[in-house]
């Protein structure tokens, strides 16, 4: 067996398939005088274009079935707290803590995204993807046990760096399963299953709350993260390149301090994001301070990435290579919109429709539906036609009529339209989604795959943090200014701004209650209309994006 084989631990249950791909990697041919690959510039794919054995289909179903397991999990996560936030601030006395039991996992689960791009790249994929999962697992325990509100949010804090880890962990394997020609479909199901964690979890955190406690919105991490631990150990045995060095040698290569860099102005940005305009005024000291020292930290960043060049955390020939940036923009823009639309739809079923948390995640089926049907559709044209690029392309196109319509949102619009309009907005997104992971694993050669792929979920995660915040601000903003403005009697504006979607009413007299939905609805609408130039933007990136097909080309990712 060659040194660039992947191979799995042969069993009784499959038979493996081998895909013979002619050419061999020769990584001298491909270097430039200043040692950098000519393919990253090129877009081309001379490195990595080897022999691939696949796990056969039963093995393969059940790897699937795992990492879908363990997708679902860090999305469910994400928002299962929602639903709770109620009963354990009860329970803690920690009403002011509120806000960080979402946050926190959120902040670290940006923030270590490209760590674990370089993890995955020096250390075998297999080992780093279950210890990405204990973090989340152990971030979960530590939750669900929790004596008091500090402990929670230090649990939700290791939870997301889990996260970080276990969802690029989930492309990844699938890039080590699946022959790239198939790949798409496979990507679009398991964003399909993150989609529907993210959705589903105030549905499930409110069951949990209601009917056992809240404490089982962590407990239930551990059996179904059980489960995927089994299934990767037993069979996800990839036979994988080892990347020359020791082991301290392949920790100095994480570059721990491009790491500490980039994970501080992060969490000062998002800091910034998530205290301004709410814990402290945008033009408070505190605010600037974060903003400003995240821009200083990101400019040292910059700089130290081209002083290490080759050993740099995200390598400059990476991010310069016309598909990724590509990819990047189109992420980053898109996913904004997603977010918006996933977050603020539901404030609209609860403020204006009057609906529970649960129930304004059934609500959203038809947004969730329609996102992982045209996602899969997205995926099979994909993986038949072997080009990203007219996907990439339609589904800015979708998502902005879609959003557009979303902003014509009422007190009085029908179901069907509601319903109708967010199946639109839904299907736009879902045809892109996956569309910028699958293009740069087709550019990249296989040494770089893990960091851009990485890079890819970090710019939407990034995106996420940014939009929601702006969102809120855009909606405290308007909202103060219309009740200001309409000077409803009874109606104490700080308590409505500190309310959430589902407590509001309860703040306004019966008299000015419709008045006052009309105000925050329009309130809404101008969130809503944020998502409109977010997907519009995004064809920019999808424009640039090369027409190159995906097909006979494969990839090999990690070190023993």
């Amino acid at each position: 067996m060659s040194a660039g084989e992947t191979t799995f631990a042969s069993d009784e249950l499959s038979t493996p398939s081998t895909e013979d791909l002619s050419s061999q990697p020769n990584p001298e041919k491909n270097k430039s005088p200043d040692g950098s690959l000519q393919a990253l510039q090129s877009g081309g794919f001379e490195v990595g274009e080897e022999e691939a054995v696949y796990p056969g289909t039963l093995t393969r179903s059940l790897l699937i079935l795992g990492i879908s397991c363990s997708a679902f999990l860090v999305a469910l996560d994400r928002t299962i707290v929602a639903s709770a936030i109620p009963h354990i601030t009860d329970d803690f006395k920690s009403p002011s803590d509120a806000g960080w039991y979402g946050s926190a996992y959120l902040l670290t689960s940006c923030a270590f995204q490209p760590t674990f791009g370089r993890v995955f790249t020096n250390f075998n994929v297999r080992w780093s993807f279950l210890a990405a999962l204990g973090v989340f697992e152990l971030g979960s325990l530590l939750c669900g046990a929790a004596p008091n509100s500090d402990t929670l949010i230090v649990g939700r804090a290791i939870a997301g760096i889990g996260c970080a880890g276990v969802f690029a962990g989930c492309l990844l394997i699938i890039t080590l399963c699946i022959p790239l020609a198939k790949r798409p479909v496979y990507m679009a199901g398991v964003g399909g299953i993150f989609g529907l964690g993210s959705i589903a979890g105030p549905v499930i955190g409110g069951a949990f709350t209601e009917n056992i406690s809240w404490r089982w919105c962590f407990y239930i991490n551990l059996p179904i993260g059980a489960v995927t631990t089994l299934i990767v150990l037993f069979f996800f045995h990839p036979a994988q390149k080892t990347n020359a060095g020791t082991f301290l040698e392949r920790i100095v290569k994480l570059d721990l301090v491009g790491n500490f860099l980039l994970i501080s102005a992060i969490v000062m940005l998002l800091l910034a994001l998530q205290w301004g305009g709410d814990e402290y005024a945008w033009n408070s000291a505190t605010t600037i301070g974060l903003i400003v020292g995240a821009v200083i930290e990101l400019c040292i960043f910059i700089a130290w990435q081209i002083y290490r060049g080759p050993e740099a955390l995200v390598r400059p020939e990476i991010v310069s290579q016309r598909t990724v940036a590509a990819s990047l923009v189109f992420g980053f823009f898109l996913s904004g919109a997603l977010l918006v639309h996933t977050y603020y739809i539901p404030y609209w079923f609860q403020a204006i429709e009057n609906a529970s948390a649960e129930k304004s995640g059934i609500n959203m089926i038809p947004y969730l539906l329609s996102n992982f049907v045209f996602s899969i559709i997205a995926g099979i044209t994909v993986q038949r036609t072997g080009y990203v690029l007219p996907a990439a392309i339609l589904s800015p196109l979708v998502a902005v009529v879609g959003s557009g319509l979303i902003i014509t949102f009422s007190e009085t619009i029908s179901t069907a339209r509601w319903a109708g309009y967010t199946v639109l907005a839904g299907a736009g997104v879902g045809i892109g989604m996956q569309q910028g992971v699958v293009a740069v694993q087709s550019v990249l050669p296989r040494d770089s795959v893990a960091i851009g792929t990485a890079l890819v979920l970090f710019v939407q995660s990034l995106s996420g943090a940014i939009f929601v915040s702006v969102g809120n601000s855009i909606l405290r903003n308007e909202l103060s200014m219309g009740l200001d403005t309409a000077k409803l009697p009874g109606v104490d504006i700080p308590k409505v701004l500190s309310a959430g979607a589902t407590a509001v009413r309860q703040l306004v007299p019966d008299a000015e209650l419709g008045a006052f939905l009309s105000i925050y609805n329009s309130a809404l609408q101008k969130v809503f209309i944020v998502a409109v130039p977010l997907a519009g933007v995004s064809l920019l990136g999808a424009v640039f994006i090369e027409w190159k097909s995906i097909k006979d080309k494969e990839i090999m990712i990690g070190g023993e």
